[in-house]
């Protein structure tokens, strides 16, 4: 696909950094994937997303991008978030899917200021940073739906029809027990981790141990243009 029949749908939807995640997959129906390495089959355009969309303002209906800032630097976010805001139609909408760093098992990278993990992780996403950088943006207005802050995780339900997050509670198979054998490992599993902490650890703690519902979590947000 090219920008030209890009530019012949209607609606646009946009999945940056989106990959496989395209139409006619599931979950991304009318999707095009933007990325520098697209599918060979499916809705998708080849770019760098460092460097500005070829596409006329107010052109695009929903962007979607989930699991991509965190690969790119804080002042590329800043000038990928005003891009966005001039492709979006007024009434259009953008929904970001990012880990979030806040989560307690993940923080200590946050405050190392690098995760050995995930090397190609360039920005530690958590909500403070996005939000300084929402507020920062020409969206004047956004809605959180999941993130962690101060310790305590803020859920609000998601509305997945209007773009999917895979890495959350509700859809992240990391985040649930499946089958007696799993239910056993993660039994033991979290006996032992009592054990070694002296059998002082709060449920919170444990709903952020593998086979939790808080396992994986991202910060999930929608910025409007109005």
């Amino acid at each position: 696909m090219d920008w030209s029949e890009v530019l012949a749908k209607d609606p646009i939807y946009l999945n940056l950094g989106g990959s496989l995640n395209c139409h006619p997959k599931a979950g991304y129906e009318h999707y095009i994937s933007v990325d520098i390495q697209p599918p060979r089959e499916g809705w998708a355009v080849q770019h760098d997303l460092k460097n500005p969309i070829p596409l006329p303002d107010n052109s695009v209906t929903r962007i979607l991008s989930e699991d991509f800032l965190e690969h790119i630097t804080v002042e590329e976010i800043r000038a990928l978030l005003r891009e966005c805001f001039r492709l979006l139609k007024p009434g259009g909408m953008m929904r970001i899917g990012v880990p979030d760093y806040g989560n307690p098992k993940d923080y200590p990278y946050l405050l190392k200021g690098s995760d050995p993990r995930f090397p190609r992780h360039v920005t530690l996403t958590h909500y403070q940073l996005m939000k300084r950088l929402i507020e920062e943006s020409p969206f004047t207005r956004c809605e959180f739906y999941h993130y962690w802050d101060n310790g305590k995780f803020v859920y609000k339900e998601i509305d997945y029809s209007l773009g999917m997050v895979k890495r959350t509670p509700d859809n992240d198979p990391r985040c649930r027990i499946t089958g007696l054998r799993q239910k056993m490992q993660v039994a033991f599993q979290d006996w032992m981790y009592r054990l070694r902490r002296g059998f002082r650890v709060s449920e919170e703690e444990l709903s952020t141990r593998p086979g939790h519902r808080l396992y994986v979590t991202s910060l999930v947000v929608d910025l409007f243009k109005d």
